[in-house]
């Protein structure tokens, strides 16, 4: 139950009465540009089709793909929010889109009050209740973020993407036998979920057992090469092996694959306060914080890069601010007052 977005089409026969179609025809187009990746001609070539016609409700919805794929969440929201304000409120296929591009804009209130709606429409569907989940999780609530996908799972039993899901939020709660437990589950129902692996390699990871949790995360890049989380996460245990020069290009692929993720910021920042470039170091700290906020064992390499600068009173306010569950462990090295 990855995140999946309604994409609309026309028929053939309305596809070939392009001379009477323009705005057809340039719908057409956008979509072939989209499916091609070439997301700013696809945008041209739908506001095209609107041009002609403005209440063409498919045109407004590929182009809010199109903005959202190309990461302009807030461009997305308002193509959706057209639809179902000044074209149809009864389309539903946009509020489902809306709340993906809600999700990643970080409007998460926004995003419940559209599942809040969708449920009257598909009570029977773990749709909703496994995009809470999601929306939860993003908001560091991960006991309702569990508690949503268990509701999914009533309605969608042994789905393995919603298993994962409701692991992902007892890791975050560290519970890592009941997250253990989940994952074996999906495991037997489809071993080929490359996040089955990065989540143990995740546990493993906070188990400190680097060697194990880098065999398990080598074996969901094998089934995902690409994958920016992955890279990031690899890269991670290469730092915590000492492994610098490993650590590098998959924490700079991984930035590069997805830039909004605060802990690829923070996996940076570690290794340049190893390379000891303490003022690359805070710089990152701080992107990583305004992304993601209190990142664990972050404060601990931004204490010590202060430390390092001399910038001692900084240092003690990092500490002295920080929350009891994540307080560096560097502290026994200044002396704050």
């Amino acid at each position: 139950m990855k995140k999946v977005f309604v994409l609309l089409v026309l028929c053939a026969t309305f596809a070939c009465d392009s001379d009477e179609n323009k705005s057809g025809r340039f719908f057409i187009k956008g979509n072939e540009a989209l499916n091609k990746g070439e997301y700013n001609e696809a945008v041209r070539l739908y506001s095209e089709a609107i041009a002609i016609n403005d209440k063409y409700v498919e045109a407004y919805n590929n182009r809010g793909v199109a903005y959202y794929r190309d990461r302009k969440y807030i461009e997305a929201i308002n193509d959706y929010t057209t639809i179902l304000l000044q074209v149809d409120p009864e389309f539903s296929d946009a509020k489902r889109n809306r709340v993906n591009a809600y999700l990643d804009a970080k409007r998460y209130e926004k995003a419940l009050e559209d599942l809040d709606d969708l449920e009257g429409l598909f009570p029977d569907s773990a749709y909703v209740d496994f995009n809470r989940g999601l929306v939860y999780h993003e908001m560091k609530d991960f006991i309702r973020s569990i508690e949503a996908f268990n509701a999914a799972l009533i309605k969608d039993e042994g789905n393995p993407e919603i298993l994962i899901n409701a692991a992902n939020g007892y890791f975050m709660l560290k519970d890592f036998d009941k997250a253990e437990g989940l994952l074996n589950q999906a495991e037997m129902i489809d071993a080929s979920e490359p996040n089955i692996y990065n989540t143990q390699a995740l546990i493993e990871t906070s188990k400190e057992n680097y060697d194990v949790a880098l065999d398990l995360v080598e074996e969901a890049l094998k089934l995902d090469a690409t994958n920016p989380y992955f890279l990031n996460n690899r890269g991670f245990i290469y730092l915590m092996q000492g492994d610098i020069v490993k650590a590098g290009p998959d924490i700079r692929r991984a930035i590069i694959g997805a830039s909004d993720n605060g802990w690829g910021y923070r996996n940076r920042g570690i290794l340049l306060y190893m390379q000891e470039n303490h003022e690359g170091a805070i710089r990152n700290f701080e992107r990583a914080e305004k992304l993601e906020g209190k990142i664990p064992l972050m404060l601990d390499y931004w204490v010590a890069s202060l430390k390092a600068l001399g910038r001692t009173e900084e240092a003690c306010e990092k500490v002295q601010g920080s929350p009891d569950e994540i307080k560096p462990k560097t502290k026994a090295g200044l002396s704050c007052g």
